[in-house]
């Protein structure tokens, strides 16, 4: 039989239908639904005229009606190529954030899906993605859109995404498997009361620190297989304590219930001590071991993390490093002027009794803007918790294990060099920058281990070797052109009253600050190794000190006062190299003033004798008017280099008279 309503074109009816609610939907859209409404009724089990009815209820961005016809069609038409890729388009639309019109509408149009079919419908995508990617995406809308399925299909997806991961065989864990299971899934079913096995919990916990730490210490913070704007993760930590905070309570963990909120440090460390205190006697296999282990070694991972990122300038920050600087008017060996009665030095102690006392004393630790004392703080909270790791053999064997697998390595480098120069153990120190120097390749790589180097052979009162690598400082210092400050604005933190007798301090990686400590470690070797004995090149070694001083002048005035004094009682002075390097107004007029009668008559021995028409040492006793006149003009050409760089000076003097120093410092 033929069509019945059709033409003579010989299309079917539905076909007809279709083609005039097309033509009506150009002009008249009541017209053009009336139509479909009759091609609905008609033919309700015909794929093409429910279909249609639905792109004409799209089209006309009726989100109830579109909605209606979208349920009804994937309930009864699920074997249509057509309907699955709308579904796969809705779906789509619904794991991204796009304002895109269609986007948008499929979106607004699924929130009007009775719930029922929203959940067949995901769950019927996902079972029908050949993709494990795809397939483990659908499953995930599926949770967050039904909390209720969790766990049923939770602990099927966790299985799903380990193996997907395996067989991909990938090189690291920040890799889009990993980032779906530790970002996306096991947060729902922390927040649900979904049962795992304890070693599947400790498995999960283990994997999540390894993901967040390897994408913390990735410098592109690239996950494998993923697009980039699905690669940032806001804040890592935030996460990873959700993780363990759920975690911990499904193993019930009391420790771990303050990861789930704004907590203080200080509170957890009291808190882990006491935790500590109370089981101390319980055996390895006692849950309360691995509490212990995975909540410490979260809590001392995220200091160090802060830590080291502070140390490398995180957040625009100068970067920092740690050395030993000066304590009041001694300084860490005990060879220092004090501006008291005496004015001599402490005699050096031996190495062997410098370490005993510095590991039973706790040192001053020091910032140069009060706004960097977090980095004291979790230093100090850091190596709290790698000596609670390393307390006992069970401990620090699990935490060695751990810490292997994580690759922890470019972060415990540079702190356990810091932690050991912090307690005084300064050949440990030594050996482990050395063992750095072959791994560390950064920006500021070279300068931190000549900054350690010095530091710590100065510790040990090794001079001499300690001048070798503050010249190797000096050639690595940032050009001038760079400056991050001046140098009229260096203060004297580097000097500071200390009960214990050390005094560690973060030293900002600046040119001015940088040349500023390495003047300082110099004049403290040069105080401890001459001005205590009486050696015939004792001028030597003060001409040294006074060029040194001019740096940050006016800083170490006492220090300045005491070597005049000094000058004063002995009567005379000599130094070849004044000329060269002596700049400073303040310093050529109190050689002047020692020149002159009130301040002594001092025989002065400080230019070059082809200045000296008499080819004499300056000294008011019996010396004619002619060497007077001479010896102000020379002091006058040096009043005027006043204004000459000084940070140039200086490197100028530790570059090129490297003998002479080494001949003070022997």
């Amino acid at each position: 039989m033929g069509p019945v309503i059709g033409d003579s074109n010989g299309i079917s009816d539905e076909e007809y239908l279709v083609l005039r609610a097309k033509d009506a939907l150009k002009s008249d859209p009541y017209a053009a639904k009336a139509w479909m409404i009759t091609a609905k009724t008609l033919f309700p089990n015909n794929f093409a005229v429910q279909f249609e009815a639905y792109h004409i209820e799209k089209a006309a961005k009726n989100v109830k009606e579109a909605a209606k016809c979208f349920s009804a069609i994937f309930q009864k038409f699920q074997d249509e190529g057509e309907m699955w890729q709308e579904v796969q388009a809705l779906t789509t639309s619904l794991r991204s954030d796009t304002e895109e019109p269609d986007a948008v509408f499929l979106r607004d149009m699924f929130s009007h899906i009775p719930l029922d079919v929203q959940h067949q419908l995901l769950l019927m995508t996902a079972e029908h993605s050949e993709d494990t990617m795809e397939h483990c995406r659908l499953l995930l809308l599926l949770l967050r859109r039904f909390p209720q399925t969790v766990a049923q299909h939770g602990p099927r997806l966790v299985d799903t995404l380990m193996t997907a991961e395996k067989h991909s065989h990938y090189q690291n864990s920040v890799n889009c498997f990993r980032k779906l299971l530790v970002c996306d899934l096991l947060p729902l079913l922390g927040s649900n009361s979904v049962e795992l096995p304890a070693k599947q919990l400790f498995r999960l916990l283990h994997k999540s620190i390894e993901f967040y730490l390897c994408y913390l210490m990735s410098p592109s913070k690239a996950i494998q297989d993923l697009p980039e704007l699905e690669s940032k993760i806001e804040d890592p930590w935030k996460n990873l304590f959700v993780i363990q905070e759920a975690m911990g309570r499904k193993l019930g963990w009391e420790l771990s219930a303050m990861f789930g909120h704004s907590w203080n440090k200080d509170l957890y460390w009291q808190k882990i001590m006491q935790f500590h205190q109370t089981r101390a006697l319980l055996g390895d296999d006692h849950p309360s071991h691995k509490q212990l282990l995975y909540c410490i070694t979260t809590f001392f991972l995220h200091c160090l993390h802060e830590y080291v990122s502070t140390l490398d300038s995180g957040g625009g920050e100068v970067p920092l490093v740690l050395v030993e600087a000066f304590c009041g008017e001694s300084d860490a060996v005990g060879g220092s002027v004090s501006a008291g009665t005496s004015g001599e030095p402490k005699l050096k102690r031996r190495k062997t009794e410098m370490a005993d006392d510095s590991s039973s004393l706790t040192p001053l630790l020091t910032v140069a803007r009060p706004g960097n004392m977090v980095v004291v703080h979790n230093f100090l909270m850091a190596v709290r918790c790698w000596d609670l790791l390393h307390s006992s053999d069970s401990l620090e064997r699990d935490f060695t294990k751990l810490s292997q697998h994580l690759k922890l390595d470019s972060w415990l480098n540079g702190f356990l060099i810091d932690a050991t120069l912090y307690k005084g153990r300064f050949d440990e120190a030594l050996n482990k920058i050395g063992n750095l120097a072959a791994l560390d390749t950064g920006v500021n790589a070279a300068l931190r281990k000549y900054l350690r180097l010095a530091s710590t052979l100065y510790c040990q009162g090794l001079f001499a070797r300690s001048l070798e690598h503050i010249l190797q400082v000096v050639t690595s210092l940032p050009s001038s052109s760079i400056l991050t400050s001046s140098a009229h604005h260096l203060t004297n933190v580097l000097l500071q009253p200390s009960q214990s007798n050390r005094h560690l301090h973060f030293l900002p990686l600046t040119r001015p600050q940088v040349l500023q400590y390495c003047v300082r470690l110099l004049v403290a070797a040069l105080k401890h190794q001459c001005l205590p004995k009486l050696r015939p090149d004792n001028d030597l070694a003060i001409g040294h000190i006074i060029t040194l001083l001019q740096f940050d002048w006016p800083l170490e005035e006492e220090l300045m006062t005491h070597l005049m004094e000094r000058i004063r009682q002995v009567g005379s002075f000599s130094y070849s190299l004044f000329q060269n390097y002596i700049v400073n107004v303040d310093v050529l007029e109190e050689f002047m003033y020692l020149s002159t009668e009130q301040g002594g008559c001092i025989t002065l021995d400080i230019m070059p004798s082809a200045q000296l028409t008499s080819q004499r040492r300056i000294s008011t006793r019996g010396a004619d008017k002619g060497v007077k006149e001479d010896f102000k003009l020379a002091m006058k050409r040096q009043v005027a280099r006043s204004l000459e760089p000084l940070d140039n000076l200086i490197i100028k003097f530790l570059t090129s008279e490297r003998d002479l120093l080494l001949q003070s410092l022997q």
